[in-house]
């Protein structure tokens, strides 16, 4: 058992030092007004403090051309239990089509006070959010 406690320990080390993904999700589109439509992009901090949110995205049509882009920004959120989620919205008259793919270009934070970029870190993982089918009676 002696002989196995130092890898144990080094394991251990090293799962400890991994940071947590954010993940991140188009959870909702919502008509803006004025012919504008407003994606909603949540983001699960996995109750790790994250500040300076920053995602740059490209919208895509299902023609592969770019119809829209922009940053989704959070300034803090996870702190805490009750904050560990936050959304981030863009909007856009190209964003009220169905048929779009949002490309993540760039994806920074500050996780635990030190500056990360989520792409080559790895960290920002993309959840393949399925809404549930809603219907009135039986």
């Amino acid at each position: 058992m002696k002989r196995f406690a130092p890898a144990i320990l080094i394991i251990l080390s090293g799962l400890a030092a991994q940071a947590h993904a954010i993940d991140f999700w188009h959870s909702n589109t919502v008509w803006a007004g004025q012919g504008q439509c407003s994606a909603v992009f949540s983001f699960d901090s996995g109750m790790e403090e994250v500040k300076n949110l920053q995602v740059a995205v490209t919208v895509l049509n299902k023609a592969n051309k770019r119809v829209a882009s922009g940053v989704l920004e959070i300034p803090r959120f996870g702190q805490s239990a009750a904050d560990r989620y936050a959304d981030a919205f863009l909007e856009s008259e190209e964003l009220c089509s169905d048929d779009l793919v949002i490309v993540v270009n760039k994806a920074t934070a500050a996780i635990d006070g030190k500056r990360t970029d989520l792409l080559k870190s790895k960290a920002l993982v993309i959840r393949d959010f399925k809404p549930f089918k809603i219907r009135i009676g039986k």
